[in-house]
């Protein structure tokens, strides 16, 4: 084996030839790395190895829960010594206490009104006549054969120009109409300006607020 001496450079060992010597080269510096001291922890298998973290702060504490609610000064503790009666008193914690009702809303839109049920005659004092299936009008009317049950209304006329059964009035489910029995000066329906003639053997529809004209007698119609 080569041997070398203090200056570096190796000899050749004994009983070789030495041809030369050659001087190992120096060895260049590293600069040195600052490490941390690792510590070994021993582990179990299967159980995580904990992996250093840098320091965080602390987490807040948590929110202290909220006082529970004061019972009420009138309530009174069921674990209290009680008497049967103020037991058979106190309320059931289990019921739940009934829902108020609620106002009912006032009625929106118009006020109904009632619908007419009948015709009525108007005469010349404001008294109304009430037409509820035929009526016969004249200075002295009598009942014949057309209308043996009609009911009969007898008026006063001063010039005499009413016959004795002037006009039947007659109400079915269509309206109010009007006839002529023959008198001596007709029968006229007068709404406005308008006037038509109730023939002898034709009658005549009568509307709400149109006058009649029995020579100079006049009626009214309403509905009521």
């Amino acid at each position: 084996m080569a041997e070398t001496d203090d200056e570096g450079f190796i000899g050749m060992p004994p009983g070789m030839l030495e041809v030369g010597t050659f001087k190992l080269p120096p060895k260049a510096e590293r600069p040195r790395v600052e490490r941390e001291d690792i510590v070994f922890v021993p582990t179990t298998p299967g159980m995580p190895v904990p992996v250093p973290v840098a320091d965080e702060p602390a987490p807040p504490a948590p929110p202290a829960p909220p006082a529970p609610p004061a019972p009420p000064a009138s309530a009174v503790a069921y674990d209290a010594p009680v008497s049967y009666e103020t037991q058979r008193a106190l309320p059931d914690p289990g019921d739940a206490m009934p829902a108020a009702a609620p106002a009912s809303a006032p009625p929106t839109g118009p006020t109904p009104v009632t619908a007419p049920s009948g015709w009525a005659l108007v005469l010349a004092d404001g008294s109304e006549v009430r037409v509820t299936n035929t009526l016969l009008v004249g200075r002295n009317p009598a009942a014949f054969d057309a209308w043996p049950e009609a009911e009969l209304l007898a008026v006063h006329d001063t010039t005499q120009s009413v016959s004795k059964t002037h006009a039947a009035f007659e109400v079915d489910e269509s309206g109010l109409w009007v006839h002529d029995l023959g008198s001596t000066n007709g029968v006229w329906v007068v709404v406005g300006a308008d006037a038509t003639e109730a023939v002898p053997g034709r009658r005549v529809g009568v509307p709400e607020g149109a006058s009649i004209e029995l020579g100079d007698f006049v009626l009214g119609v309403r509905r009521r």
